[in-house]
């Protein structure tokens, strides 16, 4: 999944190759948190994957954020448990 991030930083979002690595915060490279949803929307388009928002922010590494992609109903079902909250 990396590598189809990696792509698509470069080819999509114009973002200097030699700036795109795997330890690159997505800060770093100047990306907001519009164009992390960006990203989130044309990965989903080409592969049915998402990632967890709650996992993912301006601090996540290119990495962090790749590794993090998982099915578009694995992710659904990770933001419905994180927030149910417990009735006491």
């Amino acid at each position: 999944m990396y590598e189809t991030v990696a792509l698509l930083l470069v080819q999509e979002f114009g973002i200097a190759d030699d700036l795109v690595r795997p330890q690159a915060k997505a800060r770093d490279i100047e990306l907001d948190s519009l164009s992390l949803v960006e990203l989130e929307v044309m990965i989903r388009e080409r592969t049915g994957m998402r990632f967890n928002e709650d996992a993912v922010n301006l601090d996540s590494t290119l990495e962090e954020i790749a590794a993090n992609f998982v099915p578009a109903e694995e992710a659904s079902s990770q933001r419905r448990d994180s927030t149910r909250t417990v009735v006491k």
